[in-house]
C-alpha cells in the first residue's frame, strides 16, 4: 500500500520537481531560456496569491512559444493591484486552480533555464507555492536581467522593466500584465546583447539560490 501510495506522488509531482540539483545564478544571458513574470496580490510570498503566470520560450534568441494563465486566488484582489495590472477579480472567476497552473507551467519550462526582471520576486513565490504543494522548489537555473540593466544603462537613476522599456521605446501598454511584461523584458534583453556582448553564453555560472 505504501509503495502504491509513493508511486501515485511520484505521479502527481512535475517531472522537473523530481530533480534534485540546487538552482544556480547565471551571471550571462542564455540564448535558449524561458523568460517568465507573474502578477500576484502583494508582495509577501508567504501571505499574497499568484494571480497571473506567463512564460515566453527563447530558442537562439527567439521566441519560439508561449505560456498565459490566469489563477483563480484563495484572497481578495486589492484595487490597488487591479489597478496596477488591470487584474479583477471577476476575470479570475473561471479561472483554474493554482496547482493546475503551476503544473501546467512546469510542463511548459522544462529545464531551461528561467529568466526575468527581479526573477528572485518571482521564484520566491513559485517556490513558496510548490514548497507548499510538493515541498519542492524549481531546479532551474536563472539570470536576473535587472542585475544587468544596472550595468548596461548606468545612466538611468531606475531600472525599473518599465522605465528601460520607455528610455529604449518599447511600447509599456498593458505593462504588469505578465505576458506584456516577458515581452518587454525580452526586447530588453535583445538590446542588452548588442550592448554588452560579454552577456551573451560565454561567461561562466555566478552562486547558489
Amino acid at each position: 500500500m505504501q509503495l502504491s501510495l509513493d508511486l501515485n506522488i511520484k505521479n502527481e509531482i512535475p517531472k522537473i520537481l523530481l530533480s534534485n540539483k540546487k538552482p544556480i545564478m547565471l551571471d550571462f544571458l542564455p540564448d535558449d531560456c524561458v523568460i517568465v513574470d507573474i502578477e500576484t496580490t502583494g508582495f509577501s510570498a508567504q501571505n499574497d496569491s499568484i494571480i497571473e503566470i506567463c512564460a515566453l520560450k527563447v530558442v537562439e534568441n527567439k521566441v519560439v512559444d508561449e505560456f498565459s494563465s490566469l489563477i483563480k486566488p484563495d484572497k481578495k484582489i486589492s484595487s490597488y493591484i487591479t489597478n496596477l495590472t488591470g487584474i479583477t477579480m471577476e476575470m479570475t472567476q473561471n479561472a483554474p486552480e493554482l496547482k493546475t497552473v503551476l503544473n501546467n507551467f512546469c510542463e511548459f519550462i522544462q529545464t531551461n533555464p528561467i529568466v526575468g526582471h527581479n526573477i528572485k520576486f518571482d521564484l520566491s513565490f513559485l517556490n513558496k507555492k510548490l514548497d507548499n504543494l510538493y515541498n519542492k522548489i524549481l531546479p532551474n537555473d536563472f539570470s536576473d536581467t535587472l542585475i544587468f540593466a544596472r550595468k548596461t544603462y548606468k545612466e538611468l537613476n531606475s531600472h525599473k522593466l518599465t522605465n528601460i522599456a520607455k528610455y529604449l521605446n518599447i511600447d509599456t501598454a498593458n505593462a504588469h500584465r505578465a505576458l506584456k511584461d516577458c515581452y518587454m523584458t525580452y526586447q530588453v534583453i535583445k538590446d542588452m546583447k548588442i550592448k554588452m556582448p560579454t552577456l551573451q553564453n560565454c561567461c561562466h555560472i555566478s552562486k547558489s539560490l
